[in-house]
């Protein structure tokens, strides 16, 4: 009896280690007190394959106005594929961040994506657990909608959607070399993301600040796992008081696609 109970610990003691060791890496501190307060703005953005062929649109609203939620700060990606990457893969979309005001972590996101295989509708709640519902309905002629729950905790950090961890990363004061590590739930499921400072440099007629970013999703149990489809991101944002995202360059499971700034205007 009392070897599979030695055995048992010894496992126990040689993995736990190997499981917390990227809950000690996230990045705890708080931003730059420079880097306070996020102006309102719509950012436009070019969205295209090997820097070549246009494929879609993106927007980006920080702090668009809802008399209905004047405690938030509300921020909407919405967008989609146009041109022969729609008739290949036909993608609206609209995310929507309800941020806390005094902090910019978020409180509440709602999704809507829709392909030709259907429409699926996210919702997240945040705090220390995160609740998360999906519904994927799809199109006319398939089968019944699908519905999946899940909760995920961590307590140690903050848990970011994707609005506010690029408002983080816009507010975190970070020299060439460093690195933050967060926690990131954008949709209904968790993910580690490691963005490392690589330099500063002229991009697209800006001083730029260039940032490679890695992920991977967080399963069961705290374990990590390869996140297949972004296998590279390098992210470049101004060199200035604002941080605006200027690109972000993707190597996924369809190829390099590239969102390229190519509108501001202020709210």
């Amino acid at each position: 009896m009392k070897s599979p109970l030695i055995i048992a610990a010894l496992i126990a003691i040689i993995t736990a280690p190997l499981q917390a060791d990227w809950q000690d890496e996230v990045t705890s501190r708080q931003p730059d007190p420079s880097f306070l307060t996020i102006r309102p703005v719509h950012l436009s953005f070019q969205i295209n394959w090997n820097g070549k062929i246009n494929s879609g649109h993106l927007n980006m609203l920080f702090g668009r106005e809802d008399d209905r939620y004047p405690s938030h700060f509300i921020t909407q990606i919405y967008g989609a594929s146009t041109g022969l990457a729609r008739s290949l893969y036909p993608y609206d979309y609209s995310f929507t961040s309800f941020l806390k005001y005094d902090s910019y972590l978020p409180s509440m996101f709602t999704s809507l994506e829709t392909t030709s295989k259907g429409r699926t509708d996210t919702s997240n709640w945040y705090g220390p657990t995160v609740r998360s519902r999906e519904t994927f309905t799809p199109s006319r002629g398939g089968s019944g909608s699908k519905k999946k729950n899940s909760t995920f905790s961590f307590r140690k950090a903050p848990i970011y959607d994707f609005a506010s961890a690029l408002i983080y990363l816009r507010r975190l004061e970070m020299k060439t070399g460093e690195k933050a590590v967060i926690v990131v739930h954008p949709f209904a499921s968790p993910y580690l993301a490691r963005v490392s400072v690589l330099r500063r440099e002229p991009h697209r007629g800006l001083k730029c600040i260039k940032m490679d970013i890695k992920l991977q999703k967080i399963g069961a149990g705290g374990k990590l796992i390869k996140y297949d489809k972004m296998k590279t991101a390098t992210l470049w944002l101004s060199d200035d008081h604002e941080r605006l995202p200027v690109e972000l360059r993707t190597e996924v499971f369809i190829g390099d696609v590239r969102a390229i700034l190519t509108g501001k205007k202020y709210l």
